[in-house]
C-alpha cells in the first residue's frame, strides 16, 4: 500500500439473497486526489457507499482509513474518521435556513439555546472559504439545486471532512454550476481533502479526476 493511501478498501464482500452485490472488491484512495468511481447501474457503486459510511455492514473485508483497520464503519464512526457523503437526494431540512442546515445537529456556542446569528456568521466564512455567495438566512427550500448542493459541500467542511464522497453530483446542474461545483473540488483537493467522486458523465473525469476505478458486477 502505497504511503499516501488515505483510504484502502480490501476484499469486500456484501451478498443479499440471490445477488452479490460487492464480491471481494478491494481499492486504494490516495490522499489529497480526486479518485473517479464509475460504472453502469447496479455495478456496486452505491453499495460501496453506503459501507463506507456506515450504512450497510459488509460480510467480508477490511476498510482502512489513515491506517486504522477496520472490519465496518458506522456511521458515527465513519464521521469521526473525516468520511462525508454527498447524495444525489440531498439530506436537508428544506424549511430552515442555510446556516441552521449547515450546523444541524452541531452545537456552536456553549449554552442552552442556538445562536442563530453566530451560526449565520460561521456559515459567512465557511461559504467565503469556497468562494461563493450565498445567503445564509434564506430557507434552503429557496435556493436552486446548485446552491443546495454547496450546502452539502459547506455542511462537510465544517465537520473537518477528510475524505468527500460525491455521488453523481452534476446531475442537476446546468454547465456554469458545473464549472463552479469543479472549481470548489479542486480548492478542496488543494487544501488536502480527498475527492471519490461518482459519475455517469465519462467527459468529466477528463475535468476533474486524477485516477478512476471502475466496478462492474461488483468487482
Amino acid at each position: 500500500m502505497p504511503e499516501n493511501t488515505i483510504l484502502s478498501v480490501r476484499n469486500i464482500v456484501k451478498t443479499y439473497p440471490g445477488v452479490i452485490a460487492i464480491n471481494h472488491f478491494s481499492m486504494d484512495v490516495r490522499e489529497g486526489e480526486v479518485h473517479a468511481l464509475i460504472g453502469e447501474n447496479g455495478a456496486g457503486k452505491s453499495t460501496l457507499i453506503k459501507t463506507l459510511s456506515g450504512a450497510i455492514t459488509p460480510d467480508e473485508g477490511t476498510v482502512c482509513v489513515c491506517g486504522k483497520e477496520f472490519a465496518s464503519m458506522t456511521p458515527k464512526l465513519a464521521k469521526e474518521q473525516g468520511i462525508e457523503v454527498i447524495y444525489q437526494e440531498f439530506t436537508l431540512v428544506p424549511g430552515i435556513s442555510a446556516a441552521e442546515n449547515v450546523f444541524l445537529g452541531e452545537k456552536t456556542k456553549p449554552g442552552l439555546f442556538v445562536d442563530i446569528k453566530e451560526r449565520e456568521k460561521r456559515a459567512r466564512e465557511l461559504f467565503e472559504r469556497l468562494n461563493v455567495d450565498i445567503d445564509v438566512s434564506k430557507p434552503v427550500k429557496n435556493l436552486s439545486p446548485a446552491h443546495q448542493q454547496l450546502v452539502e459541500i459547506a455542511k462537510a467542511v465544517s465537520k473537518q471532512v477528510k475524505i468527500l464522497i460525491m455521488d453523481e453530483p452534476t446531475a442537476p446542474l446546468t454547465v456554469s454550476e458545473v464549472e463552479t461545483l469543479f472549481r470548489i473540488i479542486k480548492d478542496l483537493k488543494s487544501q488536502g481533502v480527498t475527492v471519490i467522486y461518482i459519475s455517469h458523465r465519462l467527459e468529466e473525469l477528463f475535468e476533474i479526476a486524477d485516477r478512476v476505478t471502475v466496478m462492474r458486477d461488483g468487482c
